[in-house]
This record gives structure tokens, C-alpha cells and sequence, in this order.
């Protein structure tokens, strides 16, 4: 009798362990699930949904679908969901859409957050006159009464990343990231004050340089992307101790295109009429040093700038864009530039560059030459 009941108790464990991991499995099937698809319309079935999704994005070749590992070792993978709702039983399938439409309502209340963090600091953002970057890297939460909750975040603002907790209230959260933002005002001051006045250095080396930022400048609303192609680019002073191959990796602008490279560099006009190039302040001052020993280590550079117009394209939903094109080279000392025709852009961006053959026009794009020239 004894002994029975020891083999009744080994198999209750086992089985209980059994159960454990199998939640464990479907929790991370739906966290991956909801990873790929983002949300769900609460008129359909859940389940019948996933299916649908992930069958379409199996067979569209254009996705590079992403592999998940379970806490066990397991790999997630869109043909094992497929499989998992094809194959499984109607008890795994509900206990799998039990994990789903939580983690998605969880999601949704971490959603809803965000949205009110952005909005509230937006509109305190209102107050200065500079540009003070705020993003929310990560964010979650876990509530153990009404109104107080253990807040998890990474947060950039200004030129800092922030990783913390706190344990609070949303509002007192947000007070926290106001108080973050006006003290990273006083370093954002700073860094435009000595990024105007190494412009104004760098202006002095080379001869034609203030002529072609005034040009570029002249076309800057509020955002555009400054892209920068040659032989060989010089690496912003920040960037030296960086290998080439953590710089790409963490998509920090740098890309090698065959022989060539290719910069990114954003740029904003902030209210007060400063203009700074590059999405982390620290850079700001880096750039102009990194465009004068770019432009002098090549014999000529294609310059393309994108300019966001505050207009919204009817069809796509977003910022009309502008796209202009320059040829920079040294001559007699001097910075020269040859901005490229409208003909000529519409003709480099509607053509394969590896079969010739024509493309479909980028939507809501102007191509823009000298002048008022416009496609």
C-alpha cells in the first residue's frame, strides 16, 4: 500500500511537471506570436487569426521571419506555430489562446502607457525651444496594488540612456522623466553651442563650405536625412575606438555597399533656428570634422538629402519627402557642388541598379534639381 501510494505520488509530480512546462511553452508561443503580429481584432477568433498571419508570412519570401528560444532550449519558429495550431489538441489550442489574449491585453495596458508618457512629455517638451530627444527604448509593469506599480524602463533623453525602476505611480513616473528632461536641457544647450562653433572652425578650413550648407539647409522643414556616399568615409571622433563591424551591427548609420561607403545623418531645425546633424546629441558637434575629412579623403562625394514636408500624402498616410542630389569635389582648395537634375534623380530611382529595368516611383516623393526644378 505504501509503496502504491509513492508511485502515485511520483506520477502526480511528474505529471504536474508535465503541465508546468507545457505552460511554460505556450506562454512563450504567444509572447512570440504577439512579438511578430502586434495586436488582433477582437471581432475575430484569436487562434483563426495567428493561423491566417503566420501561413501568409511563411509563403511571402520578402520576410525574414525571426527564430525563438524558449527558456528549455526550445526554437520558436513561424512553420512550428503553424504546425502547433494545425496538429495540437483542443485543450492545448484553448490553454494557448488563454496565454494570448492575456499577454495581448498586458501589452495593450503597457501600450496605452507609452502613448500617455509620450503624449505628457510632448507637450512639456513644448516648453523649450531646443530639440530634447525623448524615446522610450523598454517598458513594463507589474502592479501589485491600485495605483502602485514596479515600473521597468530603458529610456533615452537627451544624450543619456536610462536604465532603471521605479515603484510608484504612471503620474509620479512621469514626473520623474519631466525633472530627467530638464536637466538633460542644460547638456542639450551645450552640445548645440559647441556644434555652432565647430561649424564656424571648419567653415574657416575649407573655403565653399558655408555655401553648401546654407544650400542643404535651405531645404530643411524641420527633419530630413543627410546621406553621404564615397570610396572611403572618415569615422566621427566618437566613433574611433569602434570597430567597423560593432558600428554596423548596432545600425549606427555606417553601411559598405560593394567598394563603397554610405553615412546617414539626420538632421532637425529646432525652433529657435539651430540646425544639428545626427539622432544622438553627443554627435552634433562630430559632424562637421567628419563631412570636412570626408569630402577632402575623396576626389567627389554623392550628397543625397531627404527633406520631410509637414504635408501628409493622401495614399500612403505619410510626409511628403523631397529628394535632392549633389556631387561635392575640392577645387583649388575650394568646396564645389553640382546638385544633381530632377530627370537624373527620377532616373537613379526608378531604374534596378542590378538588371536595368525600371521600377515603380518611391510614393509621396518629389524629385527636386536646381531652382524650382520638380518631378
Amino acid at each position: 500500500m505504501r509503496n502504491d501510494k509513492k508511485n502515485v505520488s511520483r506520477e502526480h509530480k511528474k505529471r504536474l511537471r508535465e503541465i508546468k512546462r507545457l505552460r511554460n511553452r505556450l506562454r512563450g508561443y504567444a509572447e512570440y506570436v504577439l512579438d511578430i503580429i502586434e495586436d488582433l481584432d477582437d471581432k475575430k477568433d484569436p487562434v483563426d487569426q495567428v493561423l491566417e498571419k503566420f501561413k501568409n508570412l511563411s509563403e511571402d519570401e520578402r520576410h525574414v521571419l525571426p527564430i525563438r528560444i524558449l527558456s528549455d532550449g526550445e526554437k520558436v519558429y513561424v512553420e512550428k506555430i503553424i504546425s502547433f495550431l494545425e496538429s495540437s489538441p483542443p485543450e492545448h489550442i484553448n490553454m494557448f489562446k488563454d496565454f494570448l489574449m492575456k499577454e495581448l491585453s498586458r501589452r495593450r495596458m503597457l501600450k496605452r502607457d507609452v502613448e500617455k508618457i509620450l503624449s505628457e512629455i510632448d507637450k512639456f517638451l513644448e516648453e523649450f525651444d531646443v530639440y530634447i530627444p525623448f524615446h522610450i527604448l523598454d517598458y513594463d509593469k507589474k502592479c501589485f496594488e491600485k495605483d502602485k506599480c514596479l515600473f521597468l524602463f530603458k529610456v533615452e533623453i537627451g544624450s543619456k540612456r536610462y536604465l532603471d525602476e521605479y515603484y510608484g505611480s504612471l503620474d509620479d513616473l512621469i514626473e520623474i522623466f519631466r525633472e530627467a528632461v530638464r536637466k538633460e536641457a542644460v547638456e542639450i544647450y551645450r552640445l548645440i553651442e559647441k556644434a555652432e562653433k565647430m561649424r564656424r572652425i571648419f567653415m574657416k578650413r575649407l573655403r565653399g563650405l558655408k555655401d553648401f550648407l546654407e544650400e542643404i539647409e535651405s531645404h530643411v522643414y524641420e527633419n530630413a536625412i543627410f546621406s553621404v556616399l564615397g570610396d572611403r568615409l572618415a569615422r566621427p571622433r566618437s566613433w574611433r575606438n569602434l570597430s567597423d563591424n560593432i558600428i554596423q551591427a548596432l545600425n549606427m548609420g555606417l553601411e559598405k555597399i560593394g567598394g563603397l561607403e554610405s553615412m546617414r545623418w539626420d538632421i532637425k531645425k529646432m525652433r529657435n533656428g539651430a540646425i544639428v546633424y545626427g539622432s544622438n546629441p553627443k554627435l552634433w558637434p562630430d559632424f562637421y570634422e567628419w563631412l570636412v575629412e570626408s569630402i577632402k579623403m575623396n576626389n567627389n562625394l554623392v550628397v543625397i538629402l531627404r527633406s520631410f514636408r509637414k504635408e501628409i500624402d493622401e495614399t500612403t498616410k505619410l510626409p511628403v519627402k523631397e529628394i535632392r542630389g549633389y556631387i561635392t569635389f575640392i577645387q583649388e582648395g575650394s568646396l564645389r557642388y553640382i546638385q544633381l537634375s530632377a530627370e537624373e534623380l527620377l532616373e537613379a530611382y526608378t531604374r534596378d541598379p542590378e538588371t536595368g529595368e525600371r521600377i515603380k516611383p518611391e510614393p509621396s516623393v518629389i524629385y527636386c534639381g536646381p531652382g524650382e526644378e520638380k518631378i
